[in-house]
């Protein structure tokens, strides 16, 4: 399979497959608070926001600095590369530091806090899933030849 002989492939897609299990680990959460288990939401979603974190510091920002700013946005800001990148960049910064935010209040200010923070939840979820979106639309534009193949 090609997708195993190319170590940046099989990077971003573990860093893909992870960022699914992310997806999961929010929607399972989201089922807990329909079902006011809160604590069990809020563990939930921390494990979301770390294993998120994770990724991020471990493949996704080392991956922008060292290849994607200097082999794209700077020769070319306006290309679809560029352009994909920093439309899934905004919101995913976004999303991840409200989720941080979220999750510490919870875990620090106790459950009362997140009742006063559920408004912004839905929205860093949005954005979260159109960071999410526009990752996947990056991982086509570079590896769709791999996978078809």
């Amino acid at each position: 399979m090609a997708l195993l002989n190319n170590p940046f492939a099989l990077i971003a897609t573990t860093d893909l497959t992870i960022q699914i299990v992310v997806l999961f680990l929010l929607l399972y959460g989201y089922l807990l608070k329909r079902q006011l288990r809160f604590r069990q939401h809020g563990i939930a979603m921390f494990v979301a926001v770390v294993l998120h974190l994770a990724m991020m510091f471990a493949i996704m920002i080392p991956s922008f600095v060292l290849g994607i700013i200097p082999g794209f946005i700077v020769p070319n800001v306006y290309g679809v590369i560029s352009v994909v990148t920093l439309v899934m960049a905004v919101p995913g910064v976004l999303a991840v530091s409200l989720g941080i935010w979220l999750v510490a209040s919870w875990r620090f200010q106790g459950l009362k806090s997140c009742f006063n923070k559920k408004r912004i939840m839905l929205p860093t979820m949005v954005m979260w899933l159109v960071s999410l979106s526009f990752g996947i639309v990056l991982y086509i534009i570079f590896y769709w030849s791999i996978l078809v193949s």
